[in-house]
C-alpha cells in the first residue's frame, strides 16, 4: 500500500488485510496510518512478505531462521581482549537494511545520540563538552548484546505495528535473543531504545548545569562540579535497563589533564589531538621534501597510491575537525599534486 495525491493504492499483498478489514475501513486506516508517522503500512504478514519481496509461506520460514544466518567470528579490541562479530548472511542483510532505510531511520531518537544518524559528527559529541572543570566518561560492556529482543519489541516495533508484525521484524533483527554487533540494523535499534535513557538523563543533567552526550556505547558528562553523583544515577538507571557499567574504563577526568571525548580534546576547544598531529606533520614533510614514492618506502608500504589517500583520509579529518587549519589546508593542496605520481 502506498499514499499517491491523497488516494490509498492497494498492491496484491494488501489483498487480504482489505478483505477482512472491508476497503472503506482499510482506506480510512491506511490514512490515519500515514498521517501519523510515514512508515511501511505492514499490518499483517501478507503485507509484510511484500515488503521483504517474499511469499507468505517464505516469510514465516525465514523470520523463524534467522537465528541460524550470521557467521560468527572474533575481532581482536585494541585495549585487548575480542569482540564478537555476528555478521548476517545476504539474504538476512538485505532484510535488515530495508528494514533500517524504511522504518528504522524515520523513527525518533534523542538530541542526545550522536551516533549511528544522518549528520552525526565526532564533533557533535565532543563540543557540549568543552572548557568544563569535570569530565566523566562511562563506557557500557557489551552493549549491544544487552539490548534485548523484548526491547527491541516493546520499544521500536509495536508503539507503530500489531503485535505479531512487531515480534517478526524484532527476530529479523536480533540473534539469540539480543542485538548482533555486526547486523546494519543494529547501531539504529540502540539509539531507538536507548531513547528511553538519554532523554530523561540527559534532562536531569542539564538541570543540574552539566552536559551529556551518549556516542554509542561512550557515555560522556561534564560540568564544573565534581560528577560522583551523576556517576551515581546513570549507573543505576542504567543497571536497571541491564547494562553493566565497565569501571575499568570509566574515568574521572579535571581540566589539569588533558581531557578527551572520542578522540577529540576538549580541554579549550574541540581539536584533534597535538601528538595525531605531529605524526601527520612529519609524514608530509617527508613527502614534500622526498615525494610520495620514496615516502611510501620510507613506511614500508608498497602501495604509493594507497598511501597517499590515506594522507589524504587522515588531513580531511583534521580539517572536519578544525576547518579554518591553515598548515592542514596548504598540506592538502600540496598532497593533492602528489596523486599524479602515484599511478
Amino acid at each position: 500500500m502506498y499514499i499517491d495525491h491523497n488516494e490509498v493504492i492497494f498492491q496484491p499483498f494488501d489483498v487480504e488485510y482489505v478483505v477482512e478489514r472491508g476497503l472503506e475501513r482499510a482506506m480510512e486506516e491506511a490514512f490515519a496510518f500515514h498521517q501519523n508517522c510515514r512508515l511501511p503500512f505492514l499490518m499483517d504478514v501478507s503485507q509484510l512478505a511484500g515488503f521483504l519481496s517474499l511469499t507468505k509461506k517464505e516469510t514465516f520460514r525465514f523470520v523463524f531462521a534467522c537465528d541460524s544466518m550470521y557467521r560468527t567470528f572474533s575481532l581482536p579490541k585494541r585495549t585487548g581482549g575480542t569482540r564478537q562479530i555476528d555478521a548476517p548472511m545476504p539474504e538476512l542483510s538485505w532484510a535488515q537494511y530495508r528494514i533500517t532505510r524504511e522504518i528504522l531511520n524515520k523513527l525518533p531518537i534523542s538530541q542526545y545520540a550522536t551516533a549511528y544518524h544522518k549528520g552525526a559528527r565526532l564533533t557533535q559529541n565532543a563540543s557540549p563538552h568543552t572548557g568544563r572543570r569535570y569530565l566523566l566518561k562511562i563506557d557500557l560492556s557489551d552493549f549491544f548484546h544487552n539490548i534485548r529482543m523484548t526491547d527491541v519489541h516493546s520499544r521500536v516495533f509495536t508503539p507503530y505495528y500489531p503485535k505479531q508484525i512487531g515480534y517478526f521484524l524484532s527476530l529479523i533483527c536480533c540473534k539469540d535473543g539480543t542485538l548482533a554487533q555486526g547486523a546494519p540494523s543494529s547501531p539504529a535499534i540502540s539509539n531507538i531504545v536507548m531513547r528511553c535513557f538519554d532523554e530523561p538523563f540527559g534532562q536531569w543533567c542539564k538541570k543540574r548545569g552539566l552536559s551529556y552526550t551518549r556516542y554509542c556505547d561512550d557515555i560522556t558528562i561534564s560540568g564544573d562540579v565534581p560528577l560522583y553523583r551523576a556517576y551515581e544515577k546513570a549507573s543505576l538507571w542504567l543497571n536497571n535497563m541491564g547494562f553493566t557499567v565497565n569501571e575499568k574504563k570509566t574515568r574521572f577526568i579535571t581540566d589539569a589533564s588533558r581531557q578527551t571525548v572520542t578522540g577529540l580534546t576538549v580541554n579549550e576547544k574541540v581539536s584533534v589531538p597535538s601528538d595525531y598531529k605531529r605524526k601527520l606533520r612529519q609524514e608530509l614533510y617527508y613527502v614534500e621534501k622526498f615525494g610520495i614514492r620514496s615516502a611510501a618506502d620510507h613506511m614500508r608500504l608498497p602501495d604509493a597510491l594507497k598511501y597517499c589517500q590515506s594522507l589524504m583520509g587522515r588531513i580531511n579529518y583534521v580539517l572536519s575537525v578544525e576547518p579554518a587549519n591553515e598548515s592542514f589546508l596548504r598540506a592538502k593542496d600540496a598532497l593533492s599534486g602528489q596523486f599524479a605520481f602515484c599511478v
